[in-house]
C-alpha cells in the first residue's frame, strides 16, 4: 500500500535560487540529514540531473534507490523511481509559487510505496517526518 505526505514551507530566497539547491544532487548530504550518499547518474542537455542515485536512513531502513526527474523551469521538479531496494513506487515533486519580496512557496508531495512489511500507523509516521523534515532541512540551507 503507498503512502502520501504533502507538506508546504516559504523560503526567503527566489524561486531560482531555491530550484538551484535542490538541482544540486550532489550536495544533498551536507544539508538534508537522512541522505547519506548522492549522485548524478546522468544529466539532462539543460545541465539539471535527468537521474540521481541516493542512500537515504529513514529510521525504519536504510535505502539505495535510483530517481528520474522530469524539470519544468524555476516551477517545479518531480520525480518516479527507476530501481530500489525497499520501495516498489516512489513518486515525488517540488512545486516552487513565488510570492514576492523575494519569498517562495515551496510545496513537497511524496508518495512511496515499500516492499517490506511495516505496520501502517508507523509508516504514515516516517512519510510525513521525512517530507517534513526535508522541507526544514532545505530552508535551512537556503536561508543560511
Amino acid at each position: 500500500m503507498a503512502d502520501h505526505a504533502r507538506a508546504t514551507v516559504t523560503i526567503n530566497a527566489k524561486p531560482a535560487a531555491v530550484m538551484d539547491a535542490i538541482a544540486d544532487v550532489a550536495a544533498y548530504p551536507s544539508w538534508s540529514g537522512p541522505v547519506e550518499q548522492s549522485a548524478v547518474v546522468e544529466a539532462g542537455p539543460d545541465g539539471r540531473p535527468r537521474r540521481g542515485r541516493f542512500v537515504v536512513n529513514a529510521m525504519v531502513t536504510k535505502e539505495e534507490f535510483v530517481i528520474e526527474y522530469t524539470w519544468s523551469g524555476d516551477e517545479s521538479v518531480s520525480w518516479t523511481l527507476v530501481s530500489a531496494n525497499n520501495m516498489t513506487a516512489q513518486d515525488g515533486s517540488y512545486v516552487l509559487r513565488d510570492i514576492g519580496e523575494g519569498r517562495t512557496e515551496v510545496t513537497y508531495d511524496l508518495t512511496v510505496e515499500l516492499k517490506i512489511k511495516i505496520p501502517g500507523l508507523l509508516r504514515r509516521k516516517v512519510q510525513s517526518g521525512v517530507v517534513d523534515a526535508a522541507l526544514k532541512d532545505l530552508k535551512k540551507h537556503i536561508e543560511s
